[in-house]
């Protein structure tokens, strides 16, 4: 059941995505803009930028996190860092491609990028929390 309680979640979590995604570009920009409200007394930045920003980071959180379901889920397989980015990868392109047919929205190769990069930084979190976790078995 414990593997299972993974792959639940990460399904969960894709059709979060796939929800998210789905908003209109407006009302998208509109749950942003609730944070870049709150930010932007603090920083001396452009709301633009700093909407740019949060959406962008938003993205690198979604998809960060989904790349840890997938480890989770496949933790067991062969190659589990591997293939959870590839996966991820993958529902991003996927994800880009469905946002072409959502008003407001444009699928686009730089989103990609961003949710790539995202999937990249929690691999590397994971892959060195493994390695620290092996020194300290090997100690």
């Amino acid at each position: 059941m414990k593997k299972n309680k993974y792959l639940i979640l990460t399904i969960l979590w894709m059709l979060f995505i796939f929800v998210m995604s789905q908003t209109p570009g407006n009302d998208s920009s509109k749950q942003s803009n609730f944070i870049v409200d709150i930010i932007i007394h603090i920083l001396p930045i452009t709301r633009d930028t700093l909407s740019f920003i949060v959406r962008k980071c938003a993205h690198m959180t979604e998809y960060a996190i989904l790349t840890f379901l997938l480890y989770k889920t496949f933790v067991h397989k062969q190659n589990p860092l591997i293939k959870s980015f590839l996966f991820t990868v993958l529902y991003a392109c996927s994800d880009e491609f469905h946002q072409l047919f959502i008003p407001g929205r444009a699928g686009q190769i730089r989103d990609v990028c961003i949710d790539s990069t995202g999937a990249l930084i929690m691999i590397l979190i994971i892959y060195f929390i493994l390695k620290r976790k092996e020194k300290k078995i090997g100690s």
